[in-house]
């Protein structure tokens, strides 16, 4: 991004708790002729906006910096971790640093590795820190210069954010499913729930996907042809003996002693490989199977189980499974 495109110089991104710190600070960047997005100087403009996405786009372009204001309250904030995730998108496109953290404490935040370098506000003043910020932009304003003077293509496509919630049949956000996007192509990205029922991805292709859910406890979801541009909430239907996995390649199956291994064939019909284990009682192997057919598995400790694939492809499975 050239530096004509940035709004602001510098975006704060915190958790109210922190506000009088970050006020303090928002305040002598101003006086400073610093550029600087702060919620309550945006309150007029920020009024009747859709603030998921616009706040989406301010911490992932409009800003050439952005200081995280690390805490203990930031971390249990839904607004803060949409902030965070929009920022790493950024981070993500950039080969220089773009998340400045700040922490108030040793909170530990999702996708902030504890080897990036910070600044520990237990010792610095708002004044102190701004003084750091002002150093930082200046030192920047020549980078960008000496930067765009060379580059004369746009290497990478803009990433965004997409979002995925799950609930309960009850409305209750549904932490630890495991999701995978898979693209028309094969390839695909993951991610997991949190306490939220939230799982983000970073997208940086036009593809439609499909969309894979699974969960230790619950049964698994299924959705063709999503269009990553729109954020959706999944019902997860509840079940007292059905749960899923999702696995690359293989997978060892909880309570079973050892793996199996899906492929298909040249022919293109779909086979199992089981170490250890029989199928069918004994079938010879490998076993061609049927997407949503139930198989019969047992070890060599007598533990048996029905699986069934829900989907297979590109070496990525799907499977629901139930104790026999």
């Amino acid at each position: 991004m050239r530096k004509d495109d940035y709004i602001y110089d510098i975006a704060l991104s915190f958790a109210g708790e922190d506000r009088k710190y970050v006020e303090k600070v928002a305040s002598e960047l101003q006086k400073r002729n610093i550029r600087v997005f702060y919620d309550m100087f945006e309150e007029a403009n920020l009024w009747g906006k859709n603030l998921y996405t616009y706040l989406s786009e301010i911490y992932q372009n409009k800003a050439r910096f952005t200081v995280l204001f690390i805490s203990k309250a930031y971390n249990e904030k839904l607004w803060t971790n949409h902030e965070r995730v929009s920022m790493q998108a950024r981070a993500f496109q950039e080969s220089r640093e773009y998340i400045l953290p700040a922490r108030f404490d040793s909170t530990a935040i999702p996708g902030i590795l504890n080897t990036v370098g910070y600044i520990d506000l237990r010792n610095k003043t708002p004044d102190q820190l701004v003084d750091l910020i002002e150093k930082k932009i200046s030192k920047d304003q020549t980078f960008l210069s000496k930067k765009w003077s060379r580059l004369t293509t746009f290497i990478n496509p803009k990433p965004f954010i997409f979002t995925i919630k799950t609930v309960d049949t009850k409305g209750s956000p549904l932490r630890g499913c495991h999701i995978v996007l898979v693209a028309n192509n094969a390839t695909y990205l993951e991610s997991h729930t949190d306490d939220k029922g939230l799982a983000h991805f970073i997208i940086r292709t036009k593809d439609s996907y499909t969309v894979l859910i699974a969960h230790s406890l619950y049964p698994s979801e299924i959705l063709y042809n999503v269009d990553p541009k729109v954020d959706i909430k999944v019902e997860v239907q509840n079940s007292t003996t059905i749960a899923s996995m999702t696995f690359y390649k293989s997978g060892s199956l909880p309570g079973m002693a050892s793996s199996i291994q899906p492929l298909i064939n040249t022919e293109g019909s779909l086979q199992l490989f089981a170490d250890n284990i029989a199928i069918e009682g004994g079938v010879e192997q490998p076993f061609v199977f049927k997407l949503n057919k139930a198989i019969r598995l047992e070890d060599n400790e007598g533990n048996s189980l029905h699986l069934t694939f829900r989907y297979f492809k590109g070496r990525i499975a799907l499977i629901d499974y139930s104790r026999v």
